[in-house]
């Protein structure tokens, strides 16, 4: 047993090399789960070291969750945790195609996070000093780190307007707290992302959907809304549109802009899909920083699951974004926003926003290739396929019978607000499917589906 460790170097934290050791030892199975290490003793006196030091290497390395120690026994390998066990299984049915969630596409994570949570391990008592921050907006610093990153793409954000939240539902509710939309109307774009829909509904706030044409929200149609309802604030997701993909023109956003400063309407902008094109008009943030919040967050892109999501708001908000986020979880995890910047300074976000860019391309070369005939909208860059359907299909009849043949797409009425009515459409989302087949597979369905008539069942009587 004691031949298979090695002599330490000279130089060095002779502890932290044991430790090393272990972790070897345990990954080229010289150590098997149960093992027992050897007493402290006749391991010091086997590599000329003290008892001290061997004593503090066996628990750094319990701390990291290599060994552990059974009280009057001594010191084991310990069981890797069996994570499918655990958590169980995280794959869906792959016999069932979903298109309907306006995901982004799943990228390894795990080869790169891995190391970066190891890391934390050596951090000692810099990782409590982290811990231990509860400042609503988190620290300076690290709001300073992630306007870096988003400035290097063009923006000119400020690290004392910027706040940080769990993904960018949170962010949103964060956003309608601070503006005291509870129970108050809220406009929004006539098809509009159904999130916002499920928060108005929690939080008693009225929608009023602005009708939209292909450039996005119609400025007529918004003077009219504001001169009517005088709302306090304007949603819209101006790049990508959920769920008509419609990316709005510079003069188009100037023109709401322009309004919305006239009748002192605040814009939230929903930019949640706004680094994936590799063209796009500037953000309304960068044109009216006070008129606007801006919201974005990581999981389109840069980190599908982490959660996290930032907000740049005007100034005369801050304090009310801050109470907002005291109010629902007191602050943000300094730990969660840490791993986001260590991500950033890898260059792991910029890494995976160009491969999203690439699997996007392919897939949408397997949506053309279904597609083509039919009425449909996509936009470069984009998660998602706006489709009318052709006049033989409800939109009722036609989720139904994709859902028959094993393929779930979103019908229009989910995105619906102000009892409009619904148009005879679906949205396809490109990056739920499993892979590049699947997706080819459920595309395919579709398309058989289009060019054939309901089926006498699927008639409405």
């Amino acid at each position: 047993m004691m031949t298979i460790w090695q002599v330490l170097e000279s130089e060095g934290n002779k502890a932290a090399q044991i430790v090393e050791q272990i972790r070897t030892l345990v990954e080229q199975q010289h150590l098997q789960a149960g093992d027992k290490l050897p007493p402290q003793r006749h391991l010091a006196e086997h590599l000329a070291v003290t008892v001290g030091t061997i004593s503090r290497a066996y628990a750094q390395a319990e701390q990291q969750g290599l060994i552990e120690s059974k009280t009057g026994s001594g010191s084991y390998v310990k069981s890797p945790t069996n994570y499918q066990q655990q958590w169980g299984s995280l794959k869906g049915n792959s016999q069932h195609i979903e298109l309907w969630q306006n995901t982004a596409f799943t990228q390894s994570r795990a080869q790169h996070l891995t190391p970066l949570l190891q890391s934390y391990s050596l951090a000692g008592d810099q990782l409590d000093t982290l811990l231990d921050n509860d400042h609503s907006q988190n620290l300076p610093s690290q709001r300073e780190a992630v306007c870096q990153w988003l400035n290097q793409q063009g923006g000119h954000f400020k690290p004392e307007q910027l706040f940080f939240s769990y993904g960018a539902q949170h962010g949103l509710n964060l956003c309608l707290i601070a503006m005291e939309l509870v129970g108050e109307r809220l406009l929004c774009e006539a098809l509009c992302y159904p999130g916002l829909i499920t928060l108005a509904k929690q939080l008693k706030i009225e929608l009023k959907g602005v009708t939209l044409d292909d450039d996005g929200i119609c400025p007529n149609s918004l003077l009219n809304h504001i001169e009517k309802y005088h709302p306090k604030a304007l949603y819209l997701t101006p790049t990508l549109q959920n769920p008509t993909t419609a990316i709005m023109s510079q003069q188009r956003r100037q023109q709401i802009i322009d309004i919305c400063q006239q009748h002192q309407v605040i814009i939230i902008e929903d930019d949640v899909c706004g680094l994936l094109p590799d063209q796009r008009p500037k953000a309304f943030v960068e044109l009216a920083p006070e008129q606007v919040i801006y919201l974005n967050s990581f999981s389109k892109g840069a980190f599908k699951g982490l959660r996290f999501a930032y907000l740049h708001a005007p100034q005369h908000l801050q304090v009310a974004i801050n109470s907002a986020i005291r109010g629902s979880t007191w602050n943000i995890s300094p730990l969660l926003v840490d791993v986001a910047i260590q991500w950033i300074q890898a260059g792991l976000a910029d890494k995976a926003l160009l491969e999203q860019r690439r699997l996007v391309g392919q897939r949408a070369q397997l949506l053309h290739h279904y597609m083509a005939g039919l009425d449909y909208t996509y936009q470069e860059g984009g998660l998602h396929c706006w489709l009318r359907l052709p006049a033989s299909w409800r939109c009722a009849q036609f989720v139904e019978a994709a859902q028959q043949q094993g393929v779930e797409v979103a019908s229009a009425e989910h995105f619906v607000v102000d009892n409009q009515a619904s148009p005879n459409a679906v949205r396809i989302s490109l990056g739920q499917a499993e892979s590049n087949q699947q997706l080819d597979q459920g595309l395919a369905i579709l398309a058989k589906l289009l060019k054939t008539a309901p089926q006498p069942s699927q008639q409405i009587i």
